[in-house]
């Protein structure tokens, strides 16, 4: 089964460094104190030069993922930006006011990403069955959930991220992130349903293009 490997970046720069490696996409965003929020398209525009697969994020603000009707409609300008100026795919998750999965509103965003792939970041977190967000995504036609476990990391949420693979049947990737570091991916790569990893390869609060290599060789050693 191949594997693939995910970095997220915050900036210009560490998107250049990244690029240089075999990796199968990179995640763009900017703020990482806030989380990740959506870049600005001038950025957007600049580092689709350097890698054949950036997939920007699409979140206005920091935050929960109950977004106003202006907030929405800046989402949906800004997936339909990337599509037109040549993204291969968009991460965005949206919740309703009781921390539901957005069925309405992800289908419009769905629809605006046209032949894009997309994925479901960690809002999907805060769902409070996520077995059934899985069902949900699922219908939508999202290509991947990515996911902590409900847990402040991915290792501590282990467990049920063991869990989400099996009852995925395969009609979705589910992806691990939140701390994945060389020295505990391992744990997961154990799993033969988990077929994508998420990483942003941060040491001592700094992108390290040193342990995007080892990454990159435990993957590839696994």
């Amino acid at each position: 089964m191949e594997r693939k490997i995910e970095i997220c970046v915050f900036n210009i720069k560490d998107c250049i460094n990244a690029a240089k490696y075999k990796i199968d996409r990179i995640e763009f965003c900017q703020n990482r104190a806030g989380g990740g929020i959506s870049p600005e398209k001038k950025d957007i525009t600049e580092v689709i030069k350097l890698h054949p697969h950036i997939y920007p994020i699409i979140r206005p603000r920091k935050g929960d993922f109950i977004y106003s009707q202006s907030e929405f409609d800046a989402m949906i300008d800004l997936v339909i930006f990337c599509r037109k100026i040549g993204c291969k795919g968009v991460v965005f998750g949206i919740l309703d006011n009781k921390n539901h999965l957005d069925i309405k509103r992800s289908k419009v965003l769905k629809q605006a990403s046209g032949g894009m792939s997309t994925t479901f970041h960690k809002a999907f977190d805060e769902i409070e069955d996520v077995f059934e967000g899985i069902n949900g995504l699922i219908n939508l036609g999202f290509d991947r959930i990515l996911t902590s476990g409900k847990s402040n990391n991915a290792i501590n949420g282990i467990k049920l991220i063991n869990e989400l693979s099996e009852k995925s049947h395969n009609k979705i990737s589910i992806m691990p992130g939140g701390g994945i570091r060389s020295n505990n991916i391992d744990e997961f790569l154990k799993n033969k349903y988990l077929r994508e990893f998420h990483s942003s390869c941060i040491i001592n609060n700094k992108f390290e293009e040193s342990e995007l290599k080892r990454l990159i060789n435990r993957i590839s050693y696994i």
